[in-house]
């Protein structure tokens, strides 16, 4: 229970892929080649209803607006999917980190409105399979204190402190 996958194999082979992949990049100005493998050989989808992860028709789509009404930040940031709530998953251009943005903010005017969860893409979807699985889980029965600690422990596997930066609390 709540395993860590790190394999960039492992991980993606988990999503649906693109009947043939995407061969036209100049449209991908991103440092992330993990995510690059991503979008062009795998279509959109929700993991948990809090990470559904754009395909690539969508993300061009939702880059150019993000691009033509907030150009500053579509500079700097590159829109990667969405939360059920209104949310936004981006990816740092130049990093390749992965940042969240709250709706509640209002408007993508300043970096700083944005929370770096400082991972990677495919530590990015590492989280997320394991949020995944505990969403199964929770649908069957509740979790001990003792799985809920083992279920933080995995999470901050990932990355230490990550479990209290991820801005949705399952056990409050």
């Amino acid at each position: 229970m709540f395993n860590v996958i790190k394999s960039e194999n492992h991980l993606l082979n988990r999503l649906p892929k693109r009947a043939s992949p995407i061969k036209k990049l100049s449209k991908l100005p991103l440092a992330s080649s993990t995510y690059l493998n991503f979008i062009t050989h795998y279509l959109g989808c929700e993991i948990t209803p809090d990470i559904v992860l754009f395909g690539y028709e969508e993300a061009l789509q939702e880059n150019k607006i993000v691009q033509e009404a907030y150009p500053t930040i579509g500079n700097i940031l590159w829109l990667i999917g969405s939360t059920g709530q209104g949310d936004s998953w981006f990816l740092d251009r130049a990093t390749g980190f992965i940042l969240f943005f709250d709706h509640q903010q209002g408007e993508y005017e300043k970096l700083e409105q944005f929370t770096n969860l400082n991972i990677s893409f495919i530590e990015f979807l590492s989280m997320a399979l394991l949020y995944a699985e505990l969403e199964g889980i929770l649908d069957s029965k509740n979790l001990s204190g003792n799985e809920i600690k083992a279920f933080e422990h995995a999470v901050n596997g990932i990355r230490p402190g990550l479990y209290s930066q991820y801005p949705f609390d399952y056990f409050k």
